[in-house]
């Protein structure tokens, strides 16, 4: 009786598999290129299970076979984290054009470091749009701060986070 209890929870737990994998399938690996296009669960299982018996670590690790090794998601978000908890400090920062806050966030917008004074100026310099209302929130700053960096001539090419 344990034998086939065990045997049902795990083809259950087999079954349930391809929901882990969410709308667009397996995400990344070997198995995502073979059954890339494939609808269902028997190709996400598959795509899933190809995965995990080949090098589904090292395609993430160097961003082959549709890896995204730089997270964007990842990325976007601990830039709108680091802006809300440290908000007031970045205006202190951004007034005066310098500071630790104004070069973490260059940092985290991808900017290199040979680019960090540009990214010191344009914060002095663009301060009164970038904070034109009383209580601006963290987010919606930041998108603004993106569309100021974005049509930069430098750091719109330099800084690789900022799309």
């Amino acid at each position: 009786m344990m034998k086939k209890t065990l045997g049902v929870i795990c083809l259950l737990a087999l079954l349930s598999l391809p929901a882990l994998a969410g709308e667009n399938g397996p995400g990344c690996g070997f198995g995502k290129v073979i059954f890339d296009g494939s609808k269902g669960k028997v190709p996400h299982l598959l795509a899933m299970t190809t995965n995990a018996a080949s090098t589904q670590s090292s395609s993430i690790t160097s961003g082959t076979s549709g890896c995204d090794s730089d997270r964007v998601i990842l990325r976007q978000h601990e830039q709108k984290v680091f802006v809300a908890l440290n908000f007031n400090n970045l205006s202190q920062d951004m007034a005066q054009g310098a500071g630790e806050y104004v070069m973490a966030l260059a940092e985290l917008m991808g900017c290199p470091s040979r680019v960090y004074g540009e990214f010191s100026e344009l914060s002095r310099q663009r301060y009164s749009v970038l904070f034109d209302t009383l209580q601006p929130e963290p987010v919606q700053w930041l998108a603004g701060l993106k569309q100021e960096m974005a049509g930069h001539a430098v750091l719109g090419t330099a800084c690789t986070r900022i799309g």
